[in-house]
């Protein structure tokens, strides 16, 4: 089940890696990719509530600038650098 997540969470990041900084705009482009792409997996009201959770950790953790070098890098190290978001919040939901 985890690796279904990583990789809804791989998608939402692709869909918003052209922009970088973690301002409310950028929060709520990160929230609308993940949405688009976990809805599929969790239905309407689970996406909802996982993306706002998957946001909110990754903005506790990361500044703005250290969001940019993840969503640089490769798609195996971003997955590394926030599966600690999308497992948090798989329990959560």
């Amino acid at each position: 089940m985890i690796k279904k997540y990583k990789f809804v969470l791989l998608l939402f990041f692709w869909t918003t890696s052209n922009t970088y900084a973690f301002n409310e705009i950028n929060k709520r482009q990160i929230y609308i990719g993940c949405y688009q792409n976990s809805k599929q997996y969790l239905g309407t009201e689970k996406a909802k509530k996982y993306c706002l959770c998957t946001v909110k950790k990754l903005g506790e953790k990361f500044t703005d600038d250290q969001l940019e070098i993840i969503f640089s890098q490769k798609p195996e190290k971003i997955i590394k650098d926030t599966v600690f978001a999308s497992e948090f919040c798989e329990k959560d939901i």
